[in-house]
């Protein structure tokens, strides 16, 4: 059940605040937006709330939808606060979800990939082959369109993520690629929208969708608010109830709606994607309506 509205962290009392700390073991937490600034910084009191979670003894895992950044440099971020000690596996990035999963099942074949550099980069260390990139390409007749579309090797994988080279006959290609059914159809980050400097951007789902709709076929989505990293998150902490979990966010779509579907607490946070007039806009027991709501993640420290 959806609360029907949320408790405000920095209104708890000192007895509610320990009974909040106590009522979870496992903390999935997004970071553009609640841990930093996308881009940017690490947002004002993210830093000690994250250490006042590590000394409670809290099991913490980072799960990211920003592939633009890849794992490395989330890791360069979280160094440069020396009071924290977040190892690599606590990461759980678009990339990285999907490459163990092509591990997982085996897969040897070539992949076309729209995504961004630094997520094609992961996919080449990992050993995986991908179609050539073709940037800057501009089509001027019908010749040129056909042999964009229906050119080149024939694919077993095609991913999307954010692309921000993505063009109309990108997806012509991927669309034509996934008529074979035995190609893969997998997405990482499946935001309908996505912040950016003043406002929302249109985020990857968008387009996703779009070559869903046009083949008739779902992806496999590995970041959220995809079922296939729920199962992944399952799977990670299968020891744990979901009722024990804890996830903060700043989407009421891609994270609270994702982790309210996966039965875990929530903590929305309002440095980020969503606002109080979001939640005020939401009707009681809404299925994105979060538990808990603070102004920024440092309110749990409480001070």
């Amino acid at each position: 059940m959806s609360p029907s509205s949320p408790k405000v962290i920095k209104q708890l009392s000192a007895a509610e605040r320990e009974e909040f700390f106590d009522s979870f073991d496992v903390v999935f937490c997004d970071c553009d937006g609640v841990v930093w600034y996308t881009l940017r910084d690490f947002i004002p009191g993210s830093a000690q709330a994250i250490g006042e979670l590590q000394r409670r003894g809290k099991q913490l895992t980072f799960v990211t939808n920003n592939s633009i950044s890849s794992v490395e440099e989330h890791m360069r971020k979280f160094a440069k606060q020396a009071a924290l000690h977040i190892d690599q596996q606590q990461i759980v990035h678009p990339a990285q979800t999907i490459c163990d999963h092509l591990k997982a099942i085996g897969f040897e074949g070539l992949i076309y990939c729209l995504a961004t550099p630094p997520f094609r980069q992961l996919l080449c260390d990992a050993g995986f082959r991908l179609t050539e990139e073709r940037e800057g390409l501009i089509i001027k007749s019908l010749g040129e369109l056909h042999e964009a579309i229906f050119g080149g090797e024939p694919v077993q994988a095609v991913i999307i993520d954010v692309d921000f080279n993505l063009t109309a006959t990108k997806l012509m290609h991927a669309q034509f690629q996934l008529k074979n059914p035995n190609c893969l159809f997998l997405a990482g980050a499946a935001d309908a929208l996505i912040p950016f400097g003043a406002g929302d951007i249109i985020g990857p789902g968008a387009f996703i969708d779009l070559v869903a709709r046009s083949t008739g076929r779902q992806p496999t989505v590995l970041g959220k608010p995809g079922e296939a990293l729920r199962q992944l998150l399952r799977q990670h902490h299968g020891h744990v109830p979901a009722n024990r979990v804890l996830f903060i966010g700043d989407s009421l779509a891609s994270d609270i709606g994702f982790a309210r579907a996966s039965g875990y607490q929530t903590l929305l946070v309002l440095t980020g994607g969503s606002s109080k007039a979001d939640v005020a806009s939401l009707s009681p027991g809404h299925a994105h309506m979060p538990d808990y709501i603070s102004d920024c993640l440092g309110d749990i420290c409480g001070k």
